[in-house]
């Protein structure tokens, strides 16, 4: 155990930046110390909060000399917003932070060594570049320092984002950095409207309530923009009165949905919706194709770093036009479409009944007609086509000639890695959102593949997440 006890004060050097976003620094013991917002290069004092076996926690009392890699934060709640970690780092080292991520991931979590990993692709746009926010509800206001010092602060009323650790607590802010200034307005709007009105909050202590989520979706490519209000139950009186003031006040607003959850569950979802006014659902244009995007729809939240990656696993993929693509984990579709007129033809699995039938509805859509979409579980799905795939060595094969992957940050289960080893094909494309799974998989698909490319891509600034996409050839 290092010679450091709760409560101590000491300086330190920070020298690396951990997963979480904290800081991370040694004593002279060599004990590791995580602080959070610091950067690497800044000489701290902190105070020790919490020792482990292997680290210790401590807080920011003060910096002593700031790292040449910060910047100042645009957003006024950095450092109690969980959102934007990164924030207080310049964009550039970000990138160089993230590369690193990936290189950890395939060296010390794949095994693999010597591989060539390309600079990260930066993010075209570094603030207002999502096209979805989600904003809770709750009757649990979280006080900052300068809430608890105002004694006319509403506490009883928030909407903002969740606090991590705490399930009812929630920040209220009044503008957000990543979506556009038109969400913001809606978000005031949203809150000052509804409290006006004495609404109640959903609490899942009491199983009632009114207000649950608000959900801004904004097309980047199109004109469209959807609010998605999520209430405990229905309520036209007020929706309908709340409906006029959203056309009055921002008429950019071009469909209002209001969805009703009575789920316990503090998911953003709802069990059904009623259009209130527009077509109850956006379009966003990725390259040549318009996708369809309902309330409850998933769609890649940087439109315009979409296309950068649908670009990168087209360009990595090297795709002909005779090549029969299966396309696990397809989700709406948006991959398997964006490829279409490169190959012969793609077949979608997704789990998500209503990924699929909006993956269906986004190929007439766009008059694709060489992708079809089944719903099935991925696994299920690899175990009963392995079975009866006749292996490549017998000279006769079979579809699939590539198989895409772009599996939940959790990736494959090691029975889909042994179907697919199982069917050969001749190469695979892995898309991730977390290079640690990516890399664990990867280590087991490495018995018959060699990766021969590999391209990290930014979609989220100012978070420590990164899209890796991967080109395995089959030995």
């Amino acid at each position: 155990m290092p010679k450091l006890l709760k409560d101590d004060i000491l300086e330190i050097d920070i020298v690396d930046l951990g997963a979480e976003g904290k800081g991370i620094g040694r004593t002279k013991d060599d004990f590791v110390v995580f602080v959070k917002n610091t950067v690497p290069g800044d000489k701290a004092r902190i105070k020790v909060k919490k020792i482990k076996k292997n680290y210790a926690e401590a807080n920011l009392l003060d910096i002593i000399t700031s790292s040449a890699l910060r910047t100042k934060p645009l957003c006024r709640y950095f450092g109690t917003c969980n959102g934007c970690r990164m924030q207080n780092i310049d964009y550039k080292h970000q990138l160089e932070l993230k590369h690193k991520t990936v290189q950890n991931a395939f060296e010390r979590i794949g095994g693999f060594s010597n591989i060539e990993i390309p600079p990260v692709i930066g993010s075209q746009n570094v603030y207002f570049y999502r096209n979805k926010l989600e904003f809770s509800f709750s009757n649990y206001r979280w006080l900052t320092e300068d809430d608890i010092n105002n004694t006319n602060s509403n506490n009883n009323f928030a909407l903002g984002f969740h606090m991590p650790g705490f399930i009812d607590k929630v920040l209220d802010i009044n503008e957000c950095c990543l979506q556009s200034e038109t969400s913001n307005k809606i978000l005031n709007l949203t809150r000052e409207f509804f409290k006006s009105k004495g609404e109640t909050v959903y609490t899942t202590k009491t199983h009632s309530g009114y207000l649950r989520y608000l959900i801004i979706r904004q097309s980047a490519g199109t004109p469209g923009l959807m609010v998605n209000l999520i209430t405990y139950t229905e309520n036209k009186n007020i929706i309908n009165e709340y409906s006029a003031l959203l056309k009055k006040e921002i008429p950019e607003v071009t469909t209002f949905n209001n969805s009703i959850s009575a789920a316990r569950a503090q998911v953003a979802q709802g069990d059904y919706s009623n259009t209130i006014f527009g077509e109850g659902c956006i379009k966003e244009k990725i390259g040549d194709y318009e996708f369809k995007i309902t309330p409850s729809s998933f769609f890649q939240t940087n439109s315009l770093q979409a296309k950068t990656l649908f670009d990168t696993v087209n360009q990595l993929g090297g795709f002909g036009k005779d090549e029969n693509v299966l396309d696990l984990y397809c989700g709406a579709g948006a991959i398997s479409i964006y490829i279409s007129d490169r190959v012969k033809n793609v077949l979608g699995i997704e789990m998500n009944e209503e990924s699929i039938e909006m993956a269906k509805e986004n190929a007439g859509l766009n008059n694709v007609e060489n992708c079809e979409f089944i719903s099935s579980d991925v696994k299920e799905y690899l175990l009963n086509l392995s079975s009866t795939v006749i292996p490549a060595k017998a000279g006769i094969r079979n579809p699939p000639d590539t198989i895409i992957l772009d599996p939940p940050r959790s990736g494959i289960h090691p029975k889909a890695a042994e179907c697919i080893l199982k069917l050969e094909p001749e190469k695979i494309i892995y898309v991730s959102c977390n290079p640690a799974t990516q890399a664990r998989d990867i280590k087991l698909l490495a018995e018959k593949y060699n990766i021969t490319a590999m391209q990290p891509v930014d979609m989220f600034p100012h978070t420590f997440h990164i899209e890796n996409v991967v080109r395995l050839d089959r030995k």
